[in-house]
């Protein structure tokens, strides 16, 4: 019996809903003549716009009062049952959503909560792999192996763009003075001590210009302008205090551009047309390798296994090992730290490394 309807959910982050695309693709593939919606956060509905097999985005604006949120999810739960679905797909489920894919009423729910020791609540199917340590993807994958489909490890996100979205972010970049070969860099993440040292990615920027005589396209996010501030002070510092003649300072300064308010699209046609994007662990990381920009990514509280699943060649990564203040993960799992603010330590995971290192990967790897 073919499926007709198809509802896939993922209530989750920026990164997350980027890597949502990869199963999406499968979905597709092996189902061209399904329905499939897609409920995911308001705020990334527009990634998945144009993108082949998705018939209708639901987006959802989670409040911050829980009350509120609670309230919210119930109406989306009756709007969402009365469509009928024959199958719900939750890539990487929270109770709240979990129960949101339960009161759908579809009577084959493939839902996959990632922690080990949580046990796959409302699924009706069992999920292969559950408690192996696996990268993201490929645990949304087994979402869909449950479902008996067989699914080739290694894919990888991909957000569909307009060639017209492409072309005026080129003029765009253009009007900026930003000339090839451009350097992406993304300064923020989800907690500071994920963020290398902003005065670092200034100085990176200027050897990227002198190096290669291009350009630096310098990105956070919407509340994440004081990242964008102190990064033009630090650039501003390190010409001031360069033994490189003035002319020359002030020419590398009119190449090194900064945004922080782009819409979610816009930063993916910006990310498209970069040469390489140099940056923390974070949802722009993720938001390029989708474009098919090469990445280099700086690695520091958390091990690169399950947040990078993406091929080194083209997207390296830089994680100082063996760290013994990395002391927050279970028992089996990669090193991790949970702290928000590291002083006792002085931030040495991020702080060693360097900024030679990553110029010299970005180089090596930009298009």
């Amino acid at each position: 019996m073919a499926v007709l309807k198809i509802l896939a959910i993922k209530l989750r982050s920026l990164g997350d809903t980027v890597l949502m695309t990869a199963p999406l693709i499968e979905l597709f593939k092996k189902y061209p003549q399904s329905q499939m919606d897609a409920v995911i956060l308001d705020s990334w509905s527009p990634l998945l716009e144009n993108m082949p097999g998705i018939h209708e985005i639901i987006g959802f604006d989670r409040p911050q009062d829980r009350l509120a949120r609670t309230r919210a999810l119930v109406r989306l739960a009756f709007s969402l049952r009365k469509k009928k679905y024959d199958w719900v797909i939750n890539f990487h489920a929270s109770p709240s959503s979990a129960t949101l894919a339960f009161a759908t009423g579809a009577q084959t729910r493939s839902i996959h909560f990632h922690g080990h020791r949580h046990k796959n609540r409302y699924s009706t199917v069992q999920i292969p792999g559950k408690g192996t340590l696996k990268p993201i993807i490929e645990r949304d994958m087994d979402t869909l192996r449950a479902l008996g489909m067989h699914v080739p490890a290694g894919r990888l996100p991909h957000i569909t763009l307009h060639s017209t979205e492409t072309e005026v972010t080129r003029d765009y970049l253009n009007k900026l003075g930003m000339q090839d070969p451009i350097l992406g860099i993304s300064l923020g993440a989800s907690r500071p001590t994920k963020i290398w040292p902003i005065e670092r990615f200034a100085a990176l920027a200027i050897e990227w210009c002198q190096q290669t005589n291009g350009s630096v396209f310098t990105v956070a996010g919407p509340d994440e302008e004081h990242l964008i501030q102190e990064f033009l002070k630090w650039v501003d510092e390190h010409l001031r205090i360069t033994r490189i003649e003035p002319k020359v300072r002030a020419e590398i300064r009119m190449r090194i551009a900064a945004a922080h308010q782009l819409s979610i699209r816009k930063l993916a046609a910006v990310l498209s047309q970069v040469s390489v994007l140099a940056g923390n662990d974070s949802g722009p990381k993720h938001l390029a390798v989708a474009v098919n920009t090469p990445t280099v990514t700086l690695f520091g509280p958390e091990h690169p296994f399950e947040w990078h699943p993406y091929p080194e060649n083209r997207h390296p990564y830089l994680f100082i090992e063996s760290l013994s203040c990395r002391r927050d993960a279970e028992p089996g799992m990669p090193p991790w730290c949970g702290l928000v603010a590291c002083k006792l330590e002085e931030h040495k995971c991020m702080r060693q490394i360097g900024v030679e290192s990553v110029l010299t990967h970005c180089v090596q790897v930009a298009k």
